[in-house]
């Protein structure tokens, strides 16, 4: 098995994939909309953000999209873990994990300090995540307007 950074047509195909993707990991709050998805990810990619990715036999089997971005509150940068998706026949194989260290081995090499990711409540990865160190430091809340039993 082997982790690289994806070349460009490599990062086409996983953009075309992102809707699926966003709609899982969202636990369905986002819909499956390729359109939509390609250009939520495309400027962080045009900004300097990549995609590493495992395959196998040119296979491919799983990603993980980093970049560098401005953290205003603290005002520095930050590595920034964007996306993270393995298809579901192989996952709990240990490749999510090996995307992540070699992620957070690549930001540490760019001198960042701090990575931060994004995870919606549900998600299953959400463990995976706390045994790499992060801590829940934000939550976002919603209220939905179009709900009828409204207290």
């Amino acid at each position: 098995m082997t982790i690289r950074r994806a070349n460009q047509s490599e990062t086409h195909y996983i953009l075309q994939l992102t809707g699926n993707v966003l709609s899982e990991s969202s636990m369905g709050h986002i819909k499956n909309n390729v359109h939509t998805a390609y250009h939520m990810f495309l400027p962080y990619i045009q900004n300097g953000a990549y995609y590493l990715i495992e395959e196998e036999n040119q296979r491919l089997k799983g990603w993980l999209l980093l970049g560098i971005d401005g953290d205003f509150m603290a005002g520095n940068v930050i590595g920034q873990l964007l996306q993270i998706y393995v298809f579901p026949q192989y996952r709990k194989t240990g490749i999510g994990r090996r995307l992540m260290q070699e992620a957070i081995r690549q930001l540490q090499a760019q001198g960042m300090k701090k990575i931060h990711l994004n995870v919606f409540a549900g998600n299953p990865a959400k463990n995976m995540y706390k045994e790499f160190g992060f801590k829940k430091i934000s939550t976002i809340m919603e209220l939905n307007t179009e709900e009828k039993d409204r207290r």
